[in-house]
């Protein structure tokens, strides 16, 4: 039903009180003043905050050294684009190497010792039955052949190790993303286990958005989450702006698997993951997020400045009824 709303401002100028009877004359009545009518009709209405947040990136890898030595190159461009397993720097791989060659010499030593060991074991074990060899022999035999295994097998780990050192001169991206600034030059010398990284890798095709909120806030936005009335999925439910209020064409969600209140203020910081795919939101940006906290399909949109209150706090409005009277009414305000 439409209904027609007076604004208040003009309410005791616009209602005329007639007096009791009189033969006097009695002096010429002010004319009516001019309202302003409201015709509302009910409409979809959105509630939102409007809230300050920072852009964290959706995975940062540190860039150090796992082996010690001189950097050769710096194979990179500082603030480019980098793909998982790129090449990022080369460290002097000459002991490595050297490393490697000798223990695969050593390898091949061990291999061809357990191949005339299991030779000497078989002929023995041939004899044994003609007692042309004794039971001792036999058994230091088996020893010997299986202490060769052993040592094979050592050797082969320790190549591995060594293959897995020389692997890492070769010092390359973990993940993709964008990498910053080096920290080192060539001809430095890194050391594993430095404290001080390379350089750092951030994948900022999406990142993270923490946002603040009251608890109270984040429980009414579960509420709308969890009746329907909200989706965290839903585009137009979170929005992603600048500083000026220029709103990002990104798509987010929220995440509510990782909530955290601070005790101190009672505050919930809540994670917003945001597609980027064009790099526009970077590490530590602030922005601004407006999330919806409640949505009307069938909502009465009245000025502030029409709600009156009677003695007792309660609202109320001057409707014009059905003879076009103003009369007022007490109403029940929703969210503001």
């Amino acid at each position: 039903m439409q209904k027609h709303l007076l604004l208040p401002l003009f309410l005791s100028i616009g209602l005329v009180l007639q007096g009791c009877g009189s033969d006097e004359a009695k002096p010429a009545e002010t004319p009516p003043a001019k309202v302003s009518v409201l015709n509302l009709q009910p409409q979809a209405v959105n509630f939102s905050e409007n809230l300050p947040a920072r852009v964290q990136a959706f995975r940062t890898a540190e860039i150090r050294p796992q082996v010690g030595g001189i950097i050769e190159k710096v194979l990179f461009r500082q603030g480019s684009e980098v793909k998982a397993g790129q090449a990022l720097y080369k460290i002097n791989a000459e002991t490595f190497q050297a490393d490697v060659n000798s223990n695969r010499a050593s390898l091949n030593k061990a291999e061809a010792e357990v191949v005339r060991l299991k030779v000497q074991l078989e002929r023995y074990e041939q004899l044994l039955p003609s007692n042309a060899i004794s039971k001792q022999e036999v058994s230091n035999a088996q020893a010997e052949y299986r202490q060769a295994l052993a040592d094979v097998a050592q050797m082969k780990a320790l190549l591995t190790r060594q293959n897995l050192n020389l692997q890492y001169a070769t010092v390359r991206a973990p993940i993709s993303g964008r990498i910053g600034q080096s920290f080192v030059t060539e001809g430095a010398l890194v050391s594993q286990g430095d404290a001080n990284t390379m350089a750092t890798v951030q994948q900022i095709d999406k990142v993270y958005v923490d946002v603040k909120q009251s608890i109270g806030e984040y429980e009414r936005l579960q509420t709308a989450l969890q009746s329907g009335e909200l989706s965290a999925n839903n585009e137009k439910t979170v929005r992603i702006s600048n500083s000026h209020g220029q709103a990002y064409n990104v798509t987010a969600k929220m995440l509510f698997e990782d909530i955290n209140v601070d005790p101190e203020t009672g505050d919930v910081t809540i994670r917003i993951e945001v597609q980027n795919p064009e790099r526009k939101l970077f590490p530590g940006m602030y922005v601004r997020v407006n999330i919806d906290r409640a949505s009307v399909p069938q909502a009465l949109l009245i000025p502030a400045q029409a709600v009156q209150r009677n003695i007792n706090g309660e609202p109320q409005v001057y409707v014009i009824n059905s003879k076009g009277a103003a009369e007022i009414r007490p109403i029940e305000l929703g969210q503001q």
